[in-house]
């Protein structure tokens, strides 16, 4: 019986001593993953941090790495309104969304303060400026800035016009508003027009 056992066991062991192991080559890890075999970027050498003064943190948000841009916006959302503002409104154009994006939230952390100078930007030559403008004024659905997100609205870029459809629907002036408010308009219309003939007669 013991050497029966001993049997299958050298069986099994051979067996496993036979089986070929799967093979993975960095050539099929990278046509499987491109994005797997880029190296890491360096990390900065200096991040900004709270001790910087609002001007070097401005100047960083022009700075080569991403990670110094985005965490220079963060730090400035910090600072007073009148000395960051437009150094984020200018970040709103960055080529990394990240830093796009923390740009939009530091912006509208202003709250109201901001309002007017978002406003502006709606009708910015830049277009990624008017898209991020208009998530903003979404978040601080200050009523002065309807008219000028219904021309963002129709804007020929995508984003623009997303965003601002978006905020608008945020501040309960969507789709079906605007429909219920032109039909109330064809409405109010037509009564003058019948109210002239009657007179007429």
């Amino acid at each position: 019986m013991g050497e029966k056992k001993t049997e299958e066991t050298s069986t099994e062991e051979q067996k496993t001593v036979g089986k070929a192991e799967p093979v993975i080559s960095r050539s099929m890890t990278e046509e499987a993953c491109p994005a797997c075999a880029a190296e890491e970027p360096a990390m900065p050498a200096n991040l900004p941090d709270p001790s910087w003064s609002t001007e070097r943190l401005i100047a960083a948000t022009k700075d080569k790495h991403m990670l110094v841009r985005s965490n220079a916006i963060i730090l400035l959302s910090r600072r007073e309104a009148s000395e960051a503002i437009e150094a984020l409104i200018e970040a709103l154009k960055d080529e990394e969304y990240l830093v796009k994006s923390n740009a939009m939230v530091a912006i509208a952390t202003y709250g109201r303060a901001v309002a007017d100078r978002v406003i502006q930007a709606l009708s910015d030559a830049d277009k990624d400026v008017r898209a991020g403008a208009a998530w903003v004024a979404g978040e601080l659905k200050d009523s002065r800035a309807i008219e000028a997100l219904e021309r963002v609205a129709h804007d020929d870029y995508p984003l623009a016009r997303i965003q601002a459809k978006a905020s608008l629907t945020a501040m309960g002036r969507g789709p079906k508003r605007a429909k219920k408010e032109e039909a109330g308009g064809e409405e109010r219309a037509q009564v003058d027009a019948d109210s002239g003939e009657k007179e007429a007669e």
